[in-house]
């Protein structure tokens, strides 16, 4: 079984058609999506249409709880804020029933899936450090876990151990970032997602090509934050 796990896409729909449309992807037998569909991005509708048809399984991140109305606009930063409050002008309310009825954490071929922390995914905990990440293992007891959240694709051992290797394998790895789609924040503008094989018991994170530019420039011309526009180029 090859589960292709996509994450933190932000609205950002070229970094989005780019990464399902990539050649090493396309023999997955499923693809997982843990949030964050909407938030600082231009095209919230369309990204939340494209989720709906292509993935099997989704979790809530908390910009899509946000732009559903289910956490404070308080919880985001400026930047955060007015993205989350345009999204929300433009979602219809059948997308926001949708959202609201996205879990925050889930199984799927033995695998803890959730966007933050499995400890507590609805305090949105960022896993970015040793105890943070040995708190997410053990409360799971799975083989493997995988989260987004932070946009940096990593992987952390049971010991709490951290690597930004591209491939490994769950033995020597049980907790697993993927990366982010739409705003990736480990200096790569590359849109990224992640690859595991079930069977072989092994991972392996992906980069892709697509029109930064383009992104860029949809932002700009829907009146959001001129920030959100330049990180693209930046990858941070």
């Amino acid at each position: 079984m090859i589960i292709r796990v996509l994450s933190d896409i932000h609205g950002n729909l070229a970094a989005l058609k780019a990464v399902l449309s990539d050649s090493a992807g396309a023999l997955a037998d499923s693809t997982v999506c843990l949030g964050d569909i909407v938030g600082y991005g231009s095209h919230p509708v369309e990204c939340i249409n494209v989720i709906r048809k292509e993935c099997h399984v989704v979790v809530a991140g908390n910009h899509d709880q946000g732009a559903a109305g289910l956490i404070g606009v308080s919880n985001f930063n400026r930047d955060g804020q007015t993205a989350i409050e345009w999204t929300r002008t433009q979602i219809s309310l059948e997308q926001v029933d949708w959202i609201s009825a996205l879990p925050l954490h889930t199984f799927y071929y033995g695998i803890s899936f959730s966007h933050a922390s499995m400890k507590d995914p609805q305090s949105w905990i960022y896993i970015l450090n040793r105890q943070s990440a040995v708190d997410a293992v053990l409360a799971t007891g799975e083989y493997l876990s995988v989260y987004g959240h932070t946009h940096v694709p990593m992987q952390w051992d049971r010991l709490g151990s951290c690597s930004d290797k591209p491939a490994g394998t769950f033995s020597d790895y049980s907790l697993v970032n993927c990366g982010s789609v739409g705003q990736p924040r480990d200096g790569d503008p590359r849109a990224a997602y992640l690859l595991i094989n079930t069977e072989e018991r092994t991972f392996r994170h992906v980069r892709v090509e697509y029109n930064v530019q383009s992104a860029a420039n949809a932002i700009l011309e829907a009146g959001l934050p001129e920030n959100l526009a330049k990180r693209l180029h930046l990858g941070k």
